[in-house]
């Protein structure tokens, strides 16, 4: 009984992760190897009483099978390899997870079986964690050591009662592989390091998380990285990013504001479809095509400036927002079936063009014989389009739907005016030929800003933790920064 006491002091973090049980009903084990395989050996009839397991020396594979039982026929759930020696420093590809044991037929769908191991401490040299390693688990702790960099597809997929918060992922991984942590529904706050460059498919699909960091050097997010990721409520993507999968936003419930990078040229079909909050949207003059269902069902969004270089408009794109008018620049050129279908609050519509973009009715076949408007967008508003061109659109199809077809030579020019606002955490202003950024005080997650010209040119973006001082030319500018957006007049 000493002994064990004189351990638990002695591991300090492994008090932490023991059970809340009295000492007459916690079986600890301090196993010790030799050799690669011998673990299974050492614990001997002991395997399945075991809940608490520290392990000094030499493992592998074999081992983490042998620690695999313990918690999925066993009561294994903390488990401390912070002594042992993890063959090539990689914790292996099914470490904790056996996809043929962990399913069981539920009627016609199959339903998940967990292991129970909650709490778990890896070895300060491991560099590489595998595919699937944790699948399944009920880990709630693991800490990520300074050498880890890099993980595998489904590392901690399933792993619903992670809770570690922030979630900060080392410095040095450069992918976060498909699936990684999907599924992972207890942590807040996500920290990316800035050497990653790549999130792939489905990485945080169905997560929790309230914020993330998009390092600077950010290339490419995959398909439905972010999807369902329920309580993230603002978004700025870098302007190195060149590629975004499918539905890498949607139905995120809580999301309000996204701001768009740069060099992107497509929004990728269902970007941010059936998420029902979202009211704000910066869609970069890069973009010169609007995929399928982009922004389906976005039923607060009430207006998005369309790009002067947009040319292709994808089916369903805008429908059911809650648009109250829009402007179409004299770019685009197709508009296809559906983009703009019951939009409620419609009230106006201007077209650019002297020619009319080109309507087709939806490529899948859905509402022959319709255009890009119907449904319960009305077609009696007014439609304004460039004087000698109203007769052209009232033949076009697609165009015809609408009743009330106006020549004009006036069109709105100009951006809407900004939500200008100091809070407590900081303060923007002007003086002296400078541009402050005043911090009251050390944030508690550091501040994403970005400073654009009145033309929407990019200045400069970065993350903020102290003030910050600009020599800026005379002008207008616009500076983004937390939740809110600021005009400066220099």
């Amino acid at each position: 009984m000493m002994r064990r006491f004189f351990l638990l002091f002695l591991f300090g973090n492994l008090i932490s992760i023991f059970p809340k049980k009295s000492w007459g009903q916690v079986s600890f084990y301090d196993a010790r190897v030799d050799k690669y395989g011998q673990l299974e050996q050492v614990l001997g009839d002991k395997w399945s009483t075991i809940d608490s397991l520290v392990v000094h020396g030499p493992i592998n594979a074999t081992d983490f099978k042998t620690m695999w039982k313990c918690a999925f026929e066993g009561n294994l759930s903390a488990l401390n390899l912070g002594f042992a020696r993890v063959e090539n420093n990689k914790i292996p590809d099914y470490a904790l997870y056996n996809p043929n044991k962990q399913w069981v037929n539920d009627g016609e769908y199959k339903s998940p079986i967990y292991t129970k191991v909650k709490n778990i401490i890896l070895p300060n040299e491991v560099t590489e964690i595998g595919s699937f390693a944790f699948t399944q688990t009920k880990l709630e702790k693991i800490n990520f050591p300074r050498s880890l960099t890099k993980f595998n597809e489904g590392s901690f997929m399933g792993c619903h009662w992670l809770n570690v918060d922030p979630l900060i992922i080392p410095e040095g991984v450069i992918e976060i592989p498909f699936s990684c942590f999907a599924h992972c529904q207890n942590f807040k706050k996500l920290v990316l390091p800035s050497t990653l460059k790549t999130i792939d498919g489905f990485a945080f699909y169905n997560t929790r998380m309230e914020c993330v960091n998009f390092p600077e050097i950010l290339d490419s997010i995959g398909i439905a990285a972010f999807q369902g990721s329920g309580e993230l409520k603002t978004i700025y993507l870098p302007n190195s990013l060149t590629k975004i999968g499918a539905g890498v936003f949607a139905l995120n419930d809580s999301l309000k504001e996204i701001h768009i990078s740069s060099k992107i040229t497509r929004i990728p079909n269902r970007f941010v479809a059936y998420s029902n909050s979202v009211k704000k949207v910066i869609i970069p003059e890069s973009v010169i095509e609007i995929g399928n269902s982009s922004f389906q069902f976005c039923t607060k969004l009430t207006y998005i400036p369309f790009p002067s270089g947009l040319k292709i408009i994808r089916a369903n794109a805008f429908q059911n927002c809650a648009f109250d008018s829009i402007v179409f620049p004299a770019t685009v050129e197709y508009i296809e079936g559906g983009a703009f279908s019951n939009l409620h609050y419609l009230q106006k519509v201007y077209s650019l063009s002297e020619t009319p973009p080109v309507c087709t009715e939806h490529p899948a076949g859905i509402n022959p014989g319709k255009g890009p408007f119907h449904g319960f967008t009305p077609n009696d508003i007014p439609v304004y389009v460039p004087i000698g061109s109203g007769e052209k659109y009232r033949q076009a199809f697609g165009w015809s739907y609408f009743t009330n077809i106006i020549e004009t030579d006036k069109f709105p020019t100009g951006i809407d005016s900004p939500q200008e606002d100091n809070t407590e955490e900081y303060k923007v202003y002007a003086k002296d030929g400078r541009l402050m950024i005043e911090v009251s005080d050390v944030p508690s997650y550091p501040l994403r800003y970005s400073i654009y010209s009145i033309d929407g040119e990019t200045i400069e973006q970065g993350y903020l933790t102290i003030s910050h001082t600009i020599q800026m030319k005379s002008g207008i500018y616009i500076v983004c920064i937390g939740k809110t957006t600021h005009k400066i007049l220099l």
